[in-house]
């Protein structure tokens, strides 16, 4: 990774607190209790974690579909799902709009965001592999349920990041100004 900036330790401390509301809000809009997550297995990766396939050079996140051998005495292997977060450009990001304060709602979004396509994914509602047209139509639907997940959820800035989802869509942060 050449000259890239990871998250730092306070950094890596905002995206903890964030992945704690995202699930907890994600766990309330499909009513999943915390050891009903264990049907649902998800990891969490840093850009310090990442390997080169799956760093994005636009993209504050994204979701992986990964595989685990079998274990012994089994014969299928297991799928699970790993989320990318992109540090270098959440923070790219945040420099270019002079917006520290949007670290942590925008966190919080972006964690949701990818939990929810999780749970989808798990559930069948959508596949993991889609057409282009396919895949366009379930971000919005995925934006929409997030959205309606977080706006109970009461942070400072987080309606200013649902706003301009919702407004510029889900390519917006990585060309727009907020």
């Amino acid at each position: 990774m050449p000259q890239t900036r990871l998250f730092s330790i306070a950094e890596l401390s905002q995206v903890a607190r964030a992945m704690e509301v995202a699930e907890e809000s994600v766990s309330d809009h499909f009513h999943i209790s915390d050891t009903s997550w264990l049907r649902y297995p998800y990891e969490l990766r840093t850009l310090a974690e990442l390997g080169p396939a799956e760093i994005n050079g636009k993209a504050l996140a994204q979701v992986l579909r990964m595989r685990k051998p079998p274990r012994p005495g089994r014969l299928r292997a297991q799928d699970f799902y790993r989320i990318c977060l992109q540090d270098h450009n959440f923070l790219r990001l945040i420099k270019r709009e002079s917006a520290g304060e949007l670290m942590l709602p925008l966190l919080i979004y972006v964690l949701a965001h990818e939990l929810v396509h999780v749970v989808r994914f798990y559930r069948f509602q959508h596949l993991f592999e889609a057409e282009p047209h396919e895949r366009a139509r379930e971000e919005a639907t995925v934006h929409a349920i997030t959205a309606q997940t977080l706006r109970k959820v009461r942070l400072p800035h987080l309606d200013r990041v649902l706003d301009f989802y919702e407004e510029h869509g889900e390519d917006g942060f990585a060309a727009a100004t907020c």
